[in-house]
């Protein structure tokens, strides 16, 4: 478990770690992070999805995995929102942002390289697969809903839905990924080239400038709720994943062990910046993803020594 902890999590969790302390210091603040994440969101993580998913084996895919990932992200998603809707009163949207925050790993920047780094980068299909679902059904339903229930959205919240994903470079590199693959286009060339290039960028930077926006936030005394959450995300969430996985779809060992690392990791920041959008209360959001990146350290480290 140390070897583990050391030479794969360690590693790629120090690009975190330096620019917490950098933000900390002072050499780097709020505003070299927000251009540092729009670089990767518009620049950096559209030519990574589109190669991920333009060269995915999809005729491997195993849609029980599939569905009993969905299962457990939607399971968990539903509880989180009941209670801290029902149990600590907090408003709809930032209850449904909780509990997409629980749903939700951060697995394009964390999970797939440390599942690369622990089953080589022609074993992660059970990571890009949850990368694909999540941002089309996860991300997809949830701007949905905040359409549909925010007071400040004017017109159709179909159209409005169509609009944010147009204008989503990532969606759209999901999308033309899917094409390119399923017309079987060769990618051993320039574009191959670019996209790999570029993308292979995408995630220090983000986790990079991640380190420097957590380095802002402070622990503030709403601890029963951010602890809640924080089991519901790193303890819970892999728990469901594994049963459904294994007792109930008797998945292969190649699903098992990837699955559970995507569930066992932290909070994606993406709800952050939906909260931003749509004008929600985001402490306790930004206190969450603080924690859970963190202490998924050790939780990523644990999932990936056990015998699953």
């Amino acid at each position: 478990m140390l070897d583990i902890f050391l030479n794969v999590v360690l590693p790629i969790f120090c690009a975190v770690l330096i620019g917490y302390i950098v933000g900390k210091i002072k050499y780097f603040d709020d505003a070299d992070a927000r251009v540092i994440n729009k670089t990767v969101f518009y620049v950096l993580l559209p030519p990574l999805l589109f190669i991920l998913v333009a060269e995915a084996p999809f005729e491997q895919f195993d849609y029980f995995y599939v569905l009993g990932y969905l299962g457990a992200e939607l399971f968990v998603y539903a509880a989180t929102f009941c209670l801290a809707r029902l149990v600590f009163k907090r408003s709809f949207t930032e209850s449904l942002l909780l509990g997409m925050a629980t749903a939700f790993c951060n697995h394009t920047f964390v999970i797939l390289p440390i599942a690369e780094l622990l089953h080589g980068a022609d074993s992660t299909l059970p990571v890009i697969s949850v990368i694909v679902v999540d941002n089309i059904i996860l991300l997809g339903g949830t701007i949905l809903v905040l359409e549909m229930t925010s007071k400040k959205q004017e017109g159709n919240p179909l159209v409005n839905l169509a609009k944010n994903f147009v204008k989503n470079p990532n969606i759209m590199a999901l999308v033309l990924g899917t094409l390119v693959n399923f017309a079987g286009f060769s990618l051993d060339n320039g574009f191959g080239v670019y996209s790999r290039f570029l993308g292979n960028a995408s995630a220090p930077c983000s986790l990079f400038a991640l380190g420097i926006v957590l380095s802002q936030q402070q622990l503030g005394g709403e601890r029963k709720i951010m602890m809640a959450i924080t089991f519901m995300k790193l303890v819970f969430i892999p728990v469901v994943a594994w049963l459904l996985f294994v007792p109930v779809f008797s998945l292969s060992d190649f699903w098992v062990p990837q699955g559970v690392l995507v569930a066992a990791g932290p909070c994606g920041v993406l709800t952050f910046v939906l909260g931003i959008q749509y004008r929600a209360r985001v402490d306790l959001l930004s206190e969450v993803i603080l924690v859970t990146t963190f202490l998924s350290a050790f939780t990523i480290t644990i999932v990936a020594a056990l015998p699953l």
